[in-house]
């Protein structure tokens, strides 16, 4: 068996990835801009649609039941191409939020971010997938941390941005219309990103016959794949769990429970951020120097532990600094999830699986979350519901413990078996 060799210490780009590297990382820039936006931007667009917050609850878990449609736009990544979805999911998204900024009715708010999150999560999952094959295992983790790094940073704009606007009497609608600056620049750069060398490839053997020329839509649930199909959905769930249960519910927790003012909220924001795009980025680089596994069960542990933490002190000082370990992880989540789904399915399915395990399975975890959380608060604390939802993760992390291969890496079986063949030699 090929064993996974140490890392460098610093990884050189080859001139096909310094090529499609920009365009990748300025989709995903904004990506994590357009995503963030609407939970940063919600007081504002509840006071002006008059929403009560448990009408803005629901309003959020309507709006992310566009992430579960987004399977069709991650699938077709399998049938015209990487390239081609990524492009298009890039300029959809930027379509939809300046629509968003002259949405003046509430119906038609809902409509536009509900078809916006379609575009936004199929750029989001098939820029992983681009990622993943176009670096080599030893890599991966290093470059699917750094991809959702840049996401991170887009939300972190947000944060810059919105005391100035509000600041101007500007409301939150310019917000929407700085979303939208990614379409110009990835038209002009367009011709920089590739397709990839794997999708290239699975044509040529489609064309010589060697695989079937479509995949069916239950490709991926079938033999061998059923099994890691159904661990990695269930995996996914409880991650979203842990994940949108805190980033939804965190500043209503802290104003509501802990009388915190805006201005202490902006502060947890940004350290928090700031703190988690170093975390993230050593996540990152533990996926590959511990290994898939172990350092994903460390990752979901160190995470789902800090984050309880994090909602059941009252002590402000406390608060602060579990929120800065469990942001960097709960985001990192992504990370742990993207690369494990793309590694345990070969090229032909990977975006289907993908888009079965997160988009359709998984995302359930980020609608039903608000509902699961504001049930709990009929009869306990927001902090203690929160909290609750927060442990979730760790079935996870005995999922994966149980049932994913206990080696250092997983890798396409023509990748395995080109490694079996330098080893031999």
């Amino acid at each position: 068996m090929t064993t996974l060799a140490p890392p460098k210490r610093k990884l050189v780009l080859n001139d096909r990835q310094r090529s499609m590297w920009p365009i990748l990382v300025l989709g995903a820039f904004f990506e994590g801009f357009d995503d963030a936006l609407i939970n940063v931007a919600l007081p504002y667009i509840s006071a002006e649609f008059q929403l009560t917050t448990q009408a803005s609850g629901y309003i959020l878990s309507l709006i992310a039941m566009g992430t579960m449609v987004a399977f069709f736009a991650s699938r077709l990544a399998d049938r015209f191409g990487r390239r081609q979805v990524f492009l298009w999911c890039v300029y959809l998204y930027s379509a939809c939020s300046l629509l968003t900024a002259f949405a003046y009715s509430l119906p038609l708010f809902v409509a536009i971010q509900t078809i916006a999150r379609v575009f936004l999560i199929g750029c989001w999952s098939t820029g992983y997938v681009i990622v993943c094959e176009e670096f080599k295992a030893e890599r991966r983790g290093w470059a699917v941390g750094r991809f959702q790094l840049t996401a991170v940073f887009g939300a972190l704009l947000i944060g810059i941005l919105l005391p100035g606007v509000m600041m101007l009497g500007l409301g939150w609608r310019p917000l929407y219309v700085v979303g939208a600056l990614p379409l110009i620049p990835v038209l002009l750069l367009r011709g920089r990103l590739p397709e990839t060398e794997a999708f290239l490839q699975l044509l040529e053997e489609k064309k010589a016959g060697i695989k079937p020329p479509r995949q069916d839509f239950f490709a991926a649930w079938r033999a061998p794949h059923t099994k890691n199909l159904i661990v990695m959905s269930l995996v996914w769930i409880f991650m979203y769990f842990g994940i949108k249960g805190s980033l939804n519910f965190f500043s209503l927790r802290v104003v509501t429970e802990l009388d915190w003012t805006p201005s202490l909220v902006s502060i947890a924001v940004l350290t928090s951020t700031v703190a988690g795009i170093f975390i993230i980025g050593y996540n990152g680089r533990l996926l590959d120097i511990l290994g898939r596994r172990n350092a994903s069960v460390l990752i979901i542990a160190v995470g789902a532990v800090f984050s309880i933490m994090t909602f059941m002190s009252d002590n402000m000082i406390v608060v602060l600094a579990c929120n800065v370990v469990s942001v960097g992880c709960l985001n990192s989540f992504l990370v742990v999830g993207s690369t494990l789904t793309n590694e345990l399915f070969p090229t032909e399915i990977r975006g289907n699986a993908m888009a079965w395990t997160n988009n359709i399975v998984g995302r359930l975890g980020q609608i039903l979350v608000p509902v699961f959380i504001g049930t709990l608060t009929l009869v306990m604390s927001i902090g203690h519901a929160i909290s609750i939802a927060m442990a979730l993760p760790f079935i996870s992390l005995v999922l994966i413990v149980a049932f994913l291969p206990k080696v250092g890496r997983y890798q396409d079986p023509a990748e395995d078996a080109e490694l079996n063949r330098e080893d031999e030699i």
